[in-house]
């Protein structure tokens, strides 16, 4: 997907429509139009402005899933953005070469990333389907076979892509999907406002209760209005009743 309010639109399309299917915007509504979960990744110009990049970000925030930015400038060093959460940056001077090895590399990124979600996702219905049938009838169950088929696959796709993709790539693939503890944490926020009646924090398990960047909550859901269940390690406080202020794990 091409933002890009100038004629380099129309070049980056011919550059890249021999390997991959592009889509160029010349408008934020041609751009909320053409974007969706299968948009892979988005040449951004830095030049836009600014409002119109930030209507760029939330779209390809809200409907492109895992999408990889491409952050184009006329510059001749590498800028970065404050608004476009940018994976590369490409400065001028721009050729056809260097546009294909940038977006490849990022199409490779994002395939990894899904392969690897989907790898996740197979390996657990097939490690749920094996604990539903005895040992004796697993061999001969097709949905097993299908499952392991599928798993084989997702493998050998995850393996070839590690192999093209370099170290930091794919280690920021990984956070992506899963990232760690330490950086979870390092990406909420205080909320603004709350109720003084909850606790900061998990009484059983320490886990601290702030709130994500995009407003959900983060480590506790809230049961009632003196009530808040953990959703680490599922304790629950209840500060309602005078007997009961300590952490308890529901069963």
């Amino acid at each position: 997907m091409v933002f890009d309010g100038t004629t380099r639109a129309a070049l980056y399309r011919r550059w890249l429509s021999e390997q991959i299917r592009v889509e160029s915007a010349g408008s934020i509504a041609e751009g909320r139009d053409a974007v969706d979960e299968s948009t892979a990744v988005a040449l951004v110009r830095h030049e836009l402005p600014e409002p119109k990049r930030k209507l760029v970000a939330e779209i390809l925030d809200r409907q492109a899933d895992r999408v990889r930015v491409v952050l184009t400038t006329s510059d001749h060093q590498p800028v970065s953005d404050p608004v476009v959460d940018e994976d590369a940056c490409l400065c001028e001077p721009i050729d056809r070469s260097s546009l294909r090895a940038a977006v490849s590399r990022q199409i490779a990124a994002v395939t990894f990333g899904r392969l690897l979600v989907e790898y996740y996702e197979c390996t657990t219905a097939l490690a749920s389907r094996k604990v539903q049938l005895p040992p004796d009838e697993q061999e001969a169950d097709e949905r097993i076979r299908r499952l392991e088929s599928r798993r084989t696959d997702l493998a050998a796709g995850i393996e070839t892509l590690q192999k093209r993709l370099p170290s930091d790539e794919l280690r920021a693939v990984l956070h992506e999907i899963s990232p760690p503890e330490y950086e979870r944490e390092s990406r909420e926020r205080k909320p603004e406002s709350g109720s003084k009646y909850r606790p900061e924090g998990c009484g059983e398990c320490d886990r601290q209760w702030n709130v994500n960047p995009d407003g959900s909550p983060a480590g506790y859901r809230r049961l009632g209005a003196f009530v808040w269940e953990c959703t680490d390690c599922g304790a629950v406080c209840d500060r309602s009743d005078p007997a009961n202020q300590r952490i308890a794990r529901r069963r």
